[in-house]
Parts: C-alpha cells; structure tokens; sequence
C-alpha cells in the first residue's frame, strides 16, 4: 500500500507541507518495518516447519515422533510466538507514538506562529495527551472539527488497544474486555482468567495506519484553512 497525503493538495502554509512530508515518510517507514518484521517473523516459522518434517520423515514410531516433537521444538514454538508477540506489540506502540508526536507537532507550530493567550501546557491533562492536543486545535485555534470528529473519535477508541499493551502487557479480565471496540485484526485468547491480546498479522496494522492517514490527510486541510483566515484578518 502506498500511502500519499493530500494529493495534489498545495499548502498556502509552508510549516504544513513540510509536516505532511514528514507525516507520509513515516507512513511509508512504518509499512515498510511491518514487511520486515512479518517476513522474519515468517521465515523463523518455516524453519520450524522443516526441521518438524524431517523429524517425521526420519522416524516411522508415529507415538515416538508425538512426544520426540513435542520435546525437541517446544523451545522454538514458545520463542517465535513470543517473538510475534513482541514484534505486534511494539509496532502498535510505535504507531501510536507517531500519531502523538505529529499532532503535537502541528499544536507546537500553531502555538509558535499565533502566539494565543492559551498556551498547550495550560490545558486539563485528564484525559490524555490526544484528547488536549484536540482541544488546544478546536478550542484555541478554532479548528471546524465538523470534518474532523469522525474521524479523530475512532482513534481515541482505538488507544484502548495501545493501553493494553503498555499498561498490562496485553491482559485483561473479562469486565475489562467488554469496553475495547471490535476491531478488525484485533482479537483475544483466553487464558486462565485472563485474555491475551492477539493482533493478527498486517489486518490491524493496515487498519491502523489507514485510519491515521485519514485523520491527517483531513487535518492538515483544515489546519491551512484556519491559517489562511487568521491571516486574512
């Protein structure tokens, strides 16, 4: 997938061209860290598969071939799902902390260039960071988030998943579970008394990247419209 912000789209605001240049490089670099991981990631089960074959191909004890199996790459079956486990777990994070960083990148330059009374750090932290980077664009800067809402809600929804993982190493219990949105690519294995986080490979990924790339391609419109009317004034 090639990912391509505001196409055709001309800034009057040089700040934002610079920061939507950055934006779809990111986009591209974290794509691209998915490919590598999976692909490792798929080689090192592979490599399992092949040693099990010749293991099978070698013994005609099917009995002895079970429990010779089970004994030879439990080691290895535990180490690449924990591999996959880390691997998923930290481009989700990593992910996050783009989309986090970038929002508060085009807060810093707004407060840089407009110089309101209000400043970013003067803002309720309650809810997060997300949530007062949003405010600081809609209540400061006086952002239209009539285009924007749909679609920066849904991503507030999804830092559940990115909580998950930071706050409880991809664990919760059955109350917990019952407030994280359905998500494509997202699902849990029950162990014990807990669910175990489980991010499919690429699906929630894409998804992810999708609904970011979204959000800023819609932003970064509304951002350079707002600057050309205060401007203008």
């Amino acid at each position: 997938m090639i990912f391509n912000l505001n196409e055709m789209h001309s800034f009057r605001w040089g700040e934002i061209s610079y920061i939507d240049f950055d934006i779809s490089n990111s986009f591209s670099a974290l794509l691209k860290l998915n490919t590598n991981q999976e692909k490792s990631l798929s080689e090192s089960k592979k490599e399992l598969e092949d040693k099990i074959s010749s293991i099978k191909e070698n013994n005609a004890d099917e009995d002895f071939i079970q429990s010779y199996i089970h004994h030879y790459t439990y080691d290895d079956e535990i180490m690449i799902d924990e591999i996959q486990r880390i691997q998923r777990y930290s481009l989700v994070m990593s992910i996050f902390a783009f989309y986090e960083a970038r929002l508060k990148s085009l807060c810093d330059i707004i407060e840089k260039e407009f110089q309101f009374n209000i400043k970013i750090n003067d803002l309720n932290n309650h809810k997060g960071d997300l949530v007062k980077y949003w405010t600081y664009l809609i209540k400061v800067y006086e952002l239209n988030g009539d285009n924007l809402q749909d679609f920066f809600t849904p991503l507030i929804h999804q830092k559940k998943i990115r909580n998950i993982i930071v706050h409880s190493d991809g664990t919760v219990d059955d109350k917990q579970i019952k407030g994280i949105p359905k998500t494509v690519g997202i699902s849990f294995r029950k162990s014990g008394d807990l669910n175990i986080l489980q991010v499919d490979e690429n699906l929630y990924v894409t998804f992810l990247l999708e609904s970011i790339r979204l959000f800023f391609e819609a932003l970064l419109k509304e951002i350079d419209k707002r600057y050309i009317q205060l401007k203008a004034n």
